[in-house]
């Protein structure tokens, strides 16, 4: 077995066998374990913050699931903290304290895996180390270069360090955890689109994407009313005039946000040109200083 430093140096390799058999190379050893450290999801495991480092082992597979259980163990005794094991070529188990618990931790895995594992591999970057910088040169291992070639055209440029150096670009962010605390939305977005869904509704009745709105907000309030939706109100006709058929949008909407519905309707009423021109919309999501 190579046990390997955290600046991924080799401490110790595997003894020689007799000739004729050969010590595997390091790049052709599987790890025993994955480590990742700051980034945000780690807060949902439980036990860990942003600032630790998330280790979860892997075993391997096989034929049989009955069959996993020494090897299961003997990963929960050397890593007592965790609260997931991986198993090589077939998935993972994941635990918590509740079913919930098990269930939010189980998404926040998948995410640490997609964005550490795929993304953060992808462009060559280490997700164990602070900085996330480029994934270091080990003896055995293939050279970062070819990593880095391999993103640097559609990434950036390399510097004499190696460095990858990223085009000007736009940063894409989900606001919830990053930009703004987790209960930003029911916090502060509900009751902005609560106050202003009428406004925003009176100044772009006539476009054609609202008209396309408001015709999906009939179709569910219709069906809302044939189950007995509490909360949902019938919507008059056009004839009716503007005004009244607002009033009834208005007042199915705010039922919705209370509901906390999960609905295409509701979600697609979007936030108008105008509060997006004027800054009312993204002083509410960043500090005025970064607009």
């Amino acid at each position: 077995m190579y046990v390997l430093s955290g600046d991924w140096s080799i401490i110790s390799s595997p003894s020689p066998k007799p000739y004729p058999h050969k010590p595997p190379k390091c790049s052709n050893c599987a790890p025993l374990f994955m480590k990742i450290t700051h980034m945000e999801m780690i807060k949902g495991i439980q036990g860990h913050g942003y600032y630790d480092e998330l280790v979860i082992p892997i075993i391997e597979n096989t034929a049989y699931e009955n069959d996993l259980t020494d090897s299961l163990a003997k990963a929960i005794e050397v890593y007592p903290k965790t609260t997931a094991v991986l198993v090589r070529h077939h998935g993972i188990y994941v635990w918590g304290d509740s079913w919930i618990s098990a269930k939010t931790q189980a998404e926040c895995y998948h995410y640490l895996f997609d964005a550490a594992a795929i993304k953060h591999h992808h462009l060559g970057l280490d997700w164990s180390t602070p900085d996330h910088g480029p994934i270091q040169n080990v003896k055995g291992f293939s050279s970062i270069n070819s990593v880095i070639k391999r993103v640097a055209t559609k990434a950036g440029t390399v510097d004499s360090n190696f460095k990858l150096q990223p085009y000007p670009r736009c940063v894409v962010l989900d606001i919830e955890g990053t930009t703004t605390p987790i209960s930003f939305v029911t916090d502060v977005l509900f009751p902005y689109a609560r106050d202003n869904v009428g406004r925003h509704l009176s100044a772009t009745y006539d476009s054609a994407e609202t008209q396309d709105d408001i015709k999906l907000l009939r179709s569910q309030v219709e069906d809302d009313l044939k189950q007995g939706v509490l909360g949902a109100v019938p919507i008059p006709s056009e004839d009716a005039g503007k005004e009244k058929v607002i009033a009834s949008l208005v007042a199915n909407v705010e039922a919705m946000i209370k509901a906390d519905r999960k609905i295409t309707a509701l979600k697609q009423l979007q936030v108008s040109e105008h509060e997006l021109k004027d800054n009312t919309f993204l002083e509410l999501t960043f500090e005025k200083g970064l607009i």
